[in-house]
């Protein structure tokens, strides 16, 4: 994109996205200069809500909604676009997912298989608590160990 578009969004209802990031706010090496990026996340689940679409189709309709909510002008010029297909991406917090953990977990402990991070511990979190779970994982495999 080129332009001024700047704002934050994440999933308004009516809109296809569901979390949005602006990468060139952490870093000026994601962007050519005097211009900015945008990731948009579109979520979907076997279960709940299917990919309807290819994540290609999902482009026009995103850019759409991000002039909808006033993150992007009418005369803002995109210079690259891109759809990436994750299909493990995120925790999906339902009612099966306690018995699941307690299902899955009790197994790995009574192999004794250490887990850790957000597939791990089946748990949404950031950046420095999955390392946090790591570094608590490796303890733990260490007192076992001794």
């Amino acid at each position: 994109m080129r332009g001024s578009a700047v704002g934050v969004a994440c999933g308004p209802p009516g809109t296809i996205f569901s979390r949005l990031s602006f990468p060139h706010l952490f870093s000026a090496n994601t962007a050519p200069e005097n211009c900015g990026s945008i990731q948009a996340e579109v979520y979907f689940s076997k279960k709940y809500k299917p990919l309807d679409r290819s994540p290609e189709a999902c482009i026009e309709t995103v850019i759409r909604d991000l002039r909808k909510v006033g993150i992007l002008r009418d005369d803002d010029r995109i210079l690259h676009k891109n759809a990436a297909f994750a299909e493990y991406a995120n925790i999906i917090f339902d009612h099966d997912r306690p018995k699941a953990i307690e299902i899955v977990h009790g197994y790995l402990d009574e192999q004794g298989i250490g887990y850790c991070g957000r597939y791990g511990d089946w748990a949404y979190i950031w950046t420095d608590e999955s390392f946090m779970s790591g570094e608590n994982a490796a303890e733990k495999i260490m007192r076992v160990a001794k």
